[in-house]
């Protein structure tokens, strides 16, 4: 059982919400989201693998919740910007994840109440 949710590893299906959190405030390259992401403190990003993190944005683009476009600037990096339709899906996240933190209160007091049962 070495590497169980239960553990409190990474729930990469957050991955999303929190990238499109990033890309609401501003247009970020990967390399930048990764470390905005371990800035915030939200949660520990620390464990993010960063070929992941590419995959989750290109399955992104794909569903058009993000684009990408070439800066070319400094040296050439893929910039990600949210669309309408990730800011929409941001907004549906905001009330799923509301919804999840009641769920996971309740589940939380109902394991707690079967755990001191069986004191």
């Amino acid at each position: 059982m070495e590497k169980c949710a239960c553990k409190g590893s990474f729930l990469d299906r957050l991955l999303q919400p929190t990238i499109l959190m990033l890309l609401y405030r501003k247009p970020l390259h990967g390399f930048s989201i990764l470390k905005e992401m371990e800035k915030s403190g939200i949660m520990d990003y620390s464990g993010i693998d960063p070929t992941g993190l590419y995959r989750t944005l290109k399955k992104m683009e794909a569903a058009g919740l993000l684009v990408s476009e070439w800066d070319m600037s400094d040296q050439p990096r893929r910039v990600y910007k949210i669309t309408e339709d990730g800011k929409d899906c941001l907004k549906h996240w905001k009330s799923t994840l509301t919804d999840y933190k009641k769920s996971i209160g309740n589940l939380i007091d109902a394991i707690s109440a079967v755990l001191d049962e069986t004191k």
